[in-house]
C-alpha cells in the first residue's frame, strides 16, 4: 500500500478507465535507463517491491509500482469482471498514460503479476520494453488452468497437487476465513516452503491449516518492523482484506472471465521483447522443467533463464540481494 509504506512516493489517482490505482512513483536520474514497472503477486502489495525499488532507482531507473487491482490504494470490487486481464491491463496503460511515460517500458512481475504481465504483453506489445517473469512463467493468451488437468500433470511430476489451493480460492467465502486467521495464513504463505508445501499445495491442505489455526515459523526473510507494515497494508477492519485479491483466482480460474475474449480476441502469443525467467533452484521440490521451458518456447527475441539458490516462492524477498543483480545485468543490455 503505497500511501502506508512509501508516503512521499505515493500517488493515487483515477485514471481513465473509470478506476483509482495507488502507486509508487520514483523519477529516473538516467533517462536512457527508462522505467521499471514492478507487478506484484498475490498475496502481495507494492510494498514486496521494497528491495527492488530501493535498488534500481539508486540506479536512476524510473520507477513504477501499483498496488493492483483489489490491494492496497486501488479499487476493489466485489464483483469479477473488472478482474479480466484484458480490462487491468487498460488499468496499467492507462496508469503510463497519466504519468506520461511515452517510451518502452521495463515490465517485471512476479507470482500472479507475472501471470498478468503475460496479457499486458499480448494486449500491448508497443509498450513493452522487456519482460521478466520471477518465480512464474508467461502464460499465452486464452488458455485457461483446466485445474483437474493440471493435478494429474503435477501428481506425475511432483507426485503431489501443486495447484490444489487454488480450488479453496474458489470457494464463495475463502476470504472470511483468511482474514479470520491472519496469523496462520501469513506463516503458511510466507514461512518456509520445505516445512509448508505439503499443508497449503494438496486440495483441502490450505483450509484444514486455516480452521486449526496453525502456525509455521516466522519467515528469514522479514524482520518483525516489516511484518507490522504488512498487518497493516492487509488489514480487514479498515477494508483492506483478502476478498479483493482472491478475486483475481475467481476471476481467472473459477469463472474464467476474460479468457474466451482473449481467445477472440486473436492475439499474437509470442512475445516480441527480450525476456527474463527467474526460478527457485532446480532442486526445490515444487520446481517442473515443463514451466520452465514455457517462457523460452513464446519468446521471439533473446530469453535468459536463471535459477536463485532457494526453495522459497518469495525470491524478491528471500533472494532479493541476487535477484536484483540478475535483473540488473539483463536489464542493463536493453
Amino acid at each position: 500500500m503505497a500511501s502506508i509504506w512509501s508516503p512521499t512516493n505515493a500517488k493515487s489517482a483515477k485514471l481513465n478507465t473509470g478506476r483509482t490505482y495507488g502507486w509508487v512513483s520514483i523519477p529516473g536520474s538516467h533517462s536512457s535507463r527508462g522505467t521499471i514497472l514492478f507487478l506484484h503477486g498475490f498475496p502481495s502489495a507494492s510494498y514486496d517491491w521494497r528491495h527492488q525499488i530501493d535498488h534500481f532507482s539508486a540506479l536512476g531507473y524510473r520507477i513504477l509500482a501499483p498496488d493492483l487491482l483489489g490491494y492496497g490504494d486501488t479499487d476493489k470490487p466485489t464483483e469479477l469482471e473488472p478482474y479480466a486481464f484484458k480490462s487491468m491491463a487498460a488499468d496499467i496503460i492507462a496508469l503510463l498514460d497519466y504519468e506520461g511515460v511515452e517510451d518502452k517500458v521495463h515490465m517485471v512481475g512476479h507470482d500472479f503479476g507475472s501471470l498478468f504481465l503475460s496479457q499486458i504483453i499480448n494486449y500491448h506489445p508497443g509498450r513493452v520494453r522487456t519482460a521478466s517473469f520471477l518465480a512464474v512463467n508467461y502464460f499465452p493468451p486464452g488458455e485457461p488452468l483446466d485445474i483437474d488437468q493440471a493435478k494429474a500433470l503435477c501428481e506425475g511430476a511432483l507426485g503431489f497437487e501443486r495447484f490444489g489451493y487454488i480450488r479453496f480460492f474458489n470457494e464463495k467465502g475463502c476470504w472470511k476465513l483468511m482474514d479470520d486467521h491472519l496469523e496462520s495464513f501469513f506463516t503458511l504463505f510466507y514461512g518456509s516452503e520445505p516445512d509448508t508445501a505439503m499443508d497449503f499445495y494438496p486440495a483441502g491442505k490450505l483450509e484444514a491449516w486455516l480452521k486449526a489455526d496453525r502456525k509455521s515459523s516466522f519467515p528469514r526473510h522479514m524482520t518483525a518492523a516489516e511484518k507490522q507494515m504488512r498487518d497493516h497494508i492487509f488489514d480487514p477492519s479498515a477494508g483492506r482484506g483478502y476478498r479483493g485479491p482472491t478475486n483475481w483466482y475467481k476471476a481467472r480460474f473459477g469463472h474464467k472471465i476474460g479468457v474466451e475474449q482473449e481467445q477472440k480476441d486473436g492475439l499474437d502469443p509470442y512475445i516480441p521483447c527480450p525476456t527474463l525467467y527467474v526460478e527457485q533452484a532446480p532442486t526445490s521440490k515444487v520446481h517442473m522443467p515443463y514451466l520452465t521451458e514455457q517462457t523460452a518456447k513464446y519468446t521471439k527475441a533473446e530469453n535468459i533463464t536463471k535459477a536463485v539458490e532457494t526453495e522459497s516462492h518469495w525470491i524478491i524477498l528471500d533472494s532479493a540481494k541476487e535477484v536484483n543483480q540478475i535483473l540488473e545485468e539483463f536489464l542493463a543490455r536493453y
